[in-house]
């Protein structure tokens, strides 16, 4: 009988080890921010921008916050345009919308922005700890530029081992390819490397890579997953840090 109960007990030990080794492979030591969005709350002055970019236009629309929320349920700023009009809008105009909206929120997101919640920690933690970081983006330089500028007293962009554009490849999110090209260039291993992303389809692109990406979405297009049960979801910037090895 004692004999039997110790081998219990060495079975429940041996699972309680095996589970602690488990969890402790999915800490990892490299990280991958996959946007601005990740960066910096970019919400509003996305509402916003779209907003004047109508009225420049000469189209009396003005997207509330509601409005904008349930936009966010769909990627891709030209799609919405289009979607919301039911293509009654010509190509030629959506795209001049969107050169329009992006100038505006270029200028906007140049002033007084920090850093979201837990960032800066999981950055310092990463290269406190040996790992390697990339910021893997596939928006433009100037967009680049600009974030750099403006996030310089919150972030030393000289601690990402890899920045990527809009140049980097010619597929964009969701396609793997970048997030590839980062693990080939970097020289990590997937498996060892966790990823942040602010999109459902963004994070596609990671998970298709082998990389295991936690969603972590801006203030506005959280309602669209807070009841999603399939996604790896933050809720609170503050546990950044804790996916990353001690």
């Amino acid at each position: 009988m004692y004999v039997a109960i110790l081998h219990f007990v060495n079975q429940i030990s041996q699972f309680s080890v095996n589970k602690f080794i488990e969890e402790k492979t999915l800490l990892t030591s490299n990280l991958l921010f996959g946007s601005i969005g990740v960066l910096v709350e970019t919400s509003e002055l996305q509402r916003q921008s779209f907003n004047r970019a109508l009225t420049i236009n000469g189209i009396d629309w003005n997207w509330n916050i509601g409005t904008y929320c349930d936009l966010l349920k769909e990627p891709g700023g030209k799609k919405r345009l289009s979607e919301y009009t039911n293509n009654q809008l010509s190509a030629e105009k959506v795209e001049q919308i969107h050169i329009d909206k992006q100038r505006i929120f270029e200028e906007l997101i140049g002033v007084g922005v920090e850093p979201r919640s837990g960032c800066v920690e999981a950055l310092k933690k990463c290269k406190d700890n040996g790992g390697k970081a990339g910021f893997v983006t596939t928006t433009t330089t100037y967009t680049i530029d600009i974030i750099k500028k403006s996030l310089s007293t919150h972030i030393n962009f000289e601690d990402f081992d890899i920045i990527t554009s809009c140049e980097t490849v010619s597929k964009p999110k969701p396609s793997s390819d970048i997030y590839e090209y980062v693990l080939s260039e970097l020289k990590i291993d997937a498996a060892q490397t966790i990823a942040i992303e602010d999109t459902k389809a963004n994070q596609k692109a990671a998970t298709k890579s082998g990389i295991r990406c936690y969603l972590y979405p801006g203030e506005y297009s959280v309602f669209n997953y807070k009841d999603t049960k399939d996604l790896e979801f933050v809720s609170d910037g503050k546990m950044l840090p804790s996916f990353l090895s001690d």
